[in-house]
């Protein structure tokens, strides 16, 4: 079957419509007092009408899904950890032999991707997004993919790998998205050297303190002087977490879902989950009056206090030995904490 293909680029009336919903966004995401839980909460309902509006003029014009699927968030959408500002990183799975059903659901990811670039979400560099035929595919493709990227086991492939592990259906069926992280664990089971191989990709952990215990700030470019929260005090946590959740075969996506999920002979790590949830809603607080996205994962330390200073210094040395932890034992070759 070969789907009509119709440009809706022009539609003022469906552009009207995101506009709509691109002031409700500035009403609930930048107008109200949030907790880190809140503002995922209200991501998730801008982000889902806007996967609505772009699937009713899909199907205004190709017809209705000829399968059922998932749109899934991935990244810190998929990790319920977004910030006021963040870009798009998404796919799609559908239920279906047909190959040909993908022209169907490509144009649905282009229409997805155009609705939340109009609501405030920018596109991804890097293009993780359901546009891409690396990331909308039907379920056999995917599990095909997966196990290729892990049997590859190359830099980007593994990067692939990591990428969809933070996957988190948002609109559709989860049991799909769960059904080919059981794959990609399957797969690391049988092959428990990948989890090291796994490690090494995200072990270049941006150095954080000083040899004078000092905050490290960019030197060059937009945010010299900065501070970047992201790469050097979040992402230790978020990898380390991530890691445990491949070996543990834990589906949650959501880093303290995944703590709370880790066994109790991981009680040692478990104990840092109160820190990481300090540094989220202290996140928030910082970035509140961030008025761009290419600025929201920095933070100007001059404007901090001095508690501030030796909070966010400890939160960096927690998160960094936390992974190192995790990255000795892997690189060790040794399976399973418990």
């Amino acid at each position: 079957m070969t789907w009509a293909k119709d440009s809706i680029y022009h539609d003022e009336s469906w552009d009207e419509r995101y506009q709509r919903l691109y002031d409700e966004r500035l009403q609930i995401v930048h107008q109200k007092e949030h907790t880190s839980s809140s503002l995922q909460d209200s991501h998730d309902h801008i982000i889902y009408q806007a996967v609505c509006l772009a699937l009713k003029k899909t199907e205004s014009e190709w017809g209705s899904p000829p399968a059922h699927f998932a749109f899934f968030l991935m990244g810190s959408g998929g990790r319920l950890e977004q910030s006021f500002w963040s870009d798009q990183d998404h796919g799609i799975v559908f239920d279906s032999r047909n190959e040909e059903d993908g022209e169907y659901f490509l144009h649905l990811g282009s229409q997805i991707v155009y609705a939340l670039e109009h609501v405030g979400y920018e596109r991804c560099e890097g293009k993780v997004m359901a546009s891409s035929p690396r990331w909308c595919r039907s379920f056999a493709s995917w599990e095909k993919q997966i196990r290729n990227w892990l049997r590859e086991d190359k830099w980007e492939t593994l990067r692939h790998t990591l990428t969809f592990v933070d996957a988190r259906s948002l609109y559709g069926e989860q049991t799909l998205v769960d059904r080919l992280k059981k794959v990609l664990f399957e797969e690391v089971q049988r092959d428990p050297r990948l989890l090291e191989r796994l490690t090494e990709n995200t072990g270049r952990l941006k150095k954080g303190i000083g040899i004078f215990n000092q905050l490290l700030v960019e030197t060059k470019g937009r945010h010299s002087g900065k501070f970047d929260v992201k790469q050097v005090a979040l992402f230790p946590y978020v990898n380390g977490l991530r890691l445990l959740a491949i070996e543990q075969q834990i589906l949650a996506s959501s880093t303290i879902e995944r703590y709370e999920k880790l066994p109790s002979s991981l009680n040692h790590i478990k104990k840092t989950k109160e820190s990481f949830v300090q540094l989220l809603e202290q996140r928030i607080i910082w970035h509140k009056e961030t008025k761009h996205y290419e600025d929201i994962h920095h933070l100007s330390v001059k404007e901090l206090s001095q508690d501030e200073r030796k909070q966010l210094k400890n939160w960096v040395k927690e998160g960094h030995q936390l992974y190192q932890d995790i990255e000795r034992l892997y690189k060790k070759g040794e399976s399973k904490w418990s």
